[in-house]
């Protein structure tokens, strides 16, 4: 194949692929748009599962501090009113009530802080659209929208990569057809001071003769 019907067969190819080629960079760029969307939603979606998860540990632990506090709450109870009814009560006695009393209201402070801390965290689940009283119901929903948006993700990730491979290959061909636009054009400039040169030479002749 002649250098000529190469860079024919290069120029067809450009011009079939300028337009599907803007239509590719265009595409992926709606794509990596699409997935950054895609990543900021299950970001949050995982956020939300984070502290529904959160919740539940809190809501647990506060559940067993509760019933820690109310034994420690009996055991400085009976302590105490033993240690009033002895007529002679010895240092071991006060010293394992006054122990008593400090493991209730340690309890006590542990207990108030996590009660706290599960009201915050329902308030935030709630401004988040999730029910503490339907937690597991939501819950599920939730791990449903993660699925979905997990999936649509890879799918725009499969698509850009599909995308930037075809763009890619366009862009050899672009890049083909240039170089060969320049060597022709190199050639042309050579052809151009070879006929320059060669009239030069019968214009000499002429002036000679």
């Amino acid at each position: 194949m002649s250098n000529n019907v190469r860079l024919e067969v290069l120029l067809n190819a450009v011009d079939r692929a300028s337009r599907p080629l803007k239509a590719i960079q265009n595409a992926s760029k709606s794509l990596a748009g699409d997935i950054r969307t895609s990543q900021n939603t299950l970001r949050d979606l995982n956020a939300q599962a984070s502290r529904i998860d959160g919740f539940r540990k809190a809501s647990a632990q506060l559940a067993v501090t509760g019933q820690s506090l109310n034994k420690a709450k009996q055991e400085a109870a009976a302590l105490a009113v033993q240690f009033k009814n002895t007529e002679n009560p010895t240092n071991a006695q006060a010293r394992a009530m006054e122990a008593a009393k400090k493991s209730a209201a340690d309890l006590q402070l542990k207990y108030n802080g996590l009660r706290q801390s599960v009201q915050r965290q329902r308030t935030e689940l709630a401004q988040a659209g999730i029910n503490t009283r339907t937690l597991s119901t939501d819950e599920r929903s939730l791990k449903s929208s993660i699925s979905e948006t997990t999936a649509q993700l890879n799918r725009q990730r499969d698509a850009l990569a599909r995308v930037s491979q075809q763009q890619a290959r366009l862009s050899a061909v672009k890049s083909r057809y240039e170089s060969g636009q320049q060597l022709a054009a190199g050639a042309r400039n050579a052809g151009m001071v070879g006929v320059g040169v060669a009239t030069a030479g019968l214009y000499c002749a002429g002036y000679r003769f």
